[in-house]
């Protein structure tokens, strides 16, 4: 099978059985020395039912575009095996290899505010442009905005799913799970055809921070997944910071909790890579072309939102706002407290 090595397969039967989760498939691997060898230790009838089992999964994910990796495949991504329970086996579109580190988990709530997203943005574009793979979670909000600017700017991004690889939830980020599928990685370990529930949500969350050397909370209100990925980020033994918001902001309650708490402030996107160690590069202006060069004349000519820009342009609100994060990281530009866009001395 092209898209699942023996072991993988293996795995995959040993996870069917009942009562074999992820710890319990790790330890038999363990103790047999490998997939194979703790398959095939069992009753012939268990053994025959448990690969019909993996083989209808295998096709499920075939139809899909996906390839499986497991727990001793070589690129099983190796910062997943510091989890207690990490997933004997994955289901993946896009390589494997842009879950490698360095890389950034940014996170936060569905209801985003305008500036939530903004900062999302502008956080996503600068660890993209700085090589930095940018992980989430792929839902509405901070996620999405995360997973956009970072291909906007051209970088890497993983998207990790609560349900299977085929399944794409919410329904309207259909278009970007399936750019991110070409251009990113988009994991799961829910099998194909798996809608997801409340559960699977939450727990894909400890994927996503220890695939992360850094996990900022943009913005999150009590009771968050965001604060779940957080607190797995610090039993992992990894950073978390956090974005300030005003005080009286609901969706801002849970991210200014962790904040006070012990997360790293982040005032700008520059501080993020600092937390990994890398130098800010003096800001370049871009060489303004395209569909940047025409937002930016539609903010020279009195432009104040992103709709009045998408306006002005042509394009979607969405890519307007995409294009003003990275003019905003190139110090061409600034949003105020009210969300309107002011020109810098710099793009005057």
């Amino acid at each position: 099978m092209h898209n699942c090595s023996p072991e993988a397969f293996a795995c995959l039967a040993l996870q069917t059985l009942p009562k074999m989760g992820d710890v319990s498939v790790r330890g038999l691997v363990e103790a047999h020395g490998s997939a194979n060898a703790a398959l095939a230790s069992l009753p012939p009838a268990v053994v025959a039912a448990a690969r019909q089992s993996a083989a209808s999964s295998v096709q499920l994910a075939t139809r899909t575009g996906a390839h499986i990796v497991a727990l001793p495949d070589e690129h099983y991504p190796a910062r997943l095996r510091e989890l207690r329970d990490a997933p004997a086996v994955l289901f993946a579109r896009g390589s494997v290899d842009i879950a490698a580190p360095p890389a950034v988990a940014i996170v936060g709530t569905r209801t985003a505010s305008g500036y939530g997203l903004r900062v999302a943005r502008s956080i996503a574009t600068a660890c993209a442009r700085a090589g930095i793979s940018v992980v989430s979670g792929l839902a509405r909000g901070i996620d999405g905005a995360a997973h956009e600017a970072a291909l906007a700017a051209g970088g890497r991004t993983v998207a990790v799913l609560g349900t299977g690889i085929d399944i794409t939830y919410p329904k309207s980020h259909r278009l970007l799970q399936e750019r991110i599928a070409h251009e990113g990685l988009v994991l799961s370990e829910q099998t194909p055809g798996d809608a997801g529930h409340a559960g699977t949500f939450p727990r894909r969350n400890r994927l996503i921070a220890a695939l992360a050397d850094v996990t900022v909370v943009v913005e999150a209100g009590e009771g968050s997944g965001a604060l779940i990925t957080a607190d797995h980020a610090v039993e992992l033994g990894r950073t978390v910071a956090c974005v300030p918001n005003a005080i009286d902001v609901a969706t801002a309650r849970g991210s200014n909790a962790l904040l006070k708490a012990h997360a790293e402030p982040i005032l700008s996107p520059d501080d993020v890579l600092r937390l990994l160690d890398m130098t800010p590069s003096p800001t370049q202006g871009p060489a303004l072309d395209g569909v940047s060069a025409r937002c930016w004349h539609a903010v020279q000519q009195g432009a104040l939102t992103p709709v009045e820009v998408a306006q002005h342009t042509g394009l979607s609100t969405r890519d307007a706002t995409a294009v003003l994060a990275l003019l905003e990281i190139d110090g061409l530009l600034v949003f105020d407290t009210s969300g309107r866009i002011r020109p810098t001395l710099l793009g005057t």
